[in-house]
């Protein structure tokens, strides 16, 4: 049975959606179905009510944080509903994993409408040049889609606590241009581990 919460120490995260707006060659979802032996194939999106419930069966968590196989921003008013949910009923802060493309595919800056409701975001940087990007991330939208992750990090650092740059560790990349990039725009810089399969 897919699942929609698990927990990695005292953090719980969602998986709410199995569509993505990129096409990341070191995706781990291209080498399993299972992550922390999680199924996080999705046969359907969860409701909200399905999501909720999924929260309410685990007790101690510090952290809840959109992130399964897809692109949660994609259900981007799933996401403002559940997040608001989890902060009046468990005061808990809220981070979104995501790829940074939200505001090309809904057509606006999507930024004010996650303030109140979000209190981190972790961007995908993945790359310090839009050619590598493409190379890595083969981005629907071309070269434009650097330039929105980057246009997005620097639009979230205005508004959002906590926003935080990363770059999975894939083998050659410019891990120190990606980190100066990433300060560059306004955010932390983070490493992600990469996953051959």
């Amino acid at each position: 049975m897919p699942t929609l919460a698990y927990s990695i120490r005292n953090t719980l995260y969602l998986n709410i959606t199995n569509r993505c707006s990129n096409n990341c060659s070191f995706c781990i979802k291209f080498n399993s179905r299972t992550f922390h032996e999680n199924d996080l194939f999705l046969d359907t999106e969860p409701s909200f009510d399905d999501i909720m419930a999924a929260i309410a069966t685990f007790r101690d968590f510090d952290e809840v944080v959109f992130c399964g196989y897809g692109e949660s921003l994609i259900r981007l008013e799933m996401v403002k509903q559940v997040a608001e949910a989890v902060k009046l009923n468990y005061c808990t802060p809220v981070r979104i994993n995501t790829d940074g493309q939200a505001n090309l595919v809904h057509g606006r800056n999507i930024i004010p409408e996650l303030t109140g409701r979000v209190d981190c975001l972790s961007v995908s940087l993945n790359a310090p040049d839009a050619e590598t990007y493409m190379r890595l991330c083969h981005s629907p939208f071309g070269a434009a889609g650097f330039t929105a992750v980057c246009d997005f990090i620097r639009l979230a650092a205005a508004e959002i606590p906590e926003v935080i740059a990363s770059a999975v560790l894939v083998p050659g990349l410019d891990v120190e241009a990606c980190k100066a990039l990433a300060l560059s725009l306004g955010a932390s810089f983070r490493k992600r581990s990469y996953y051959a399969g």
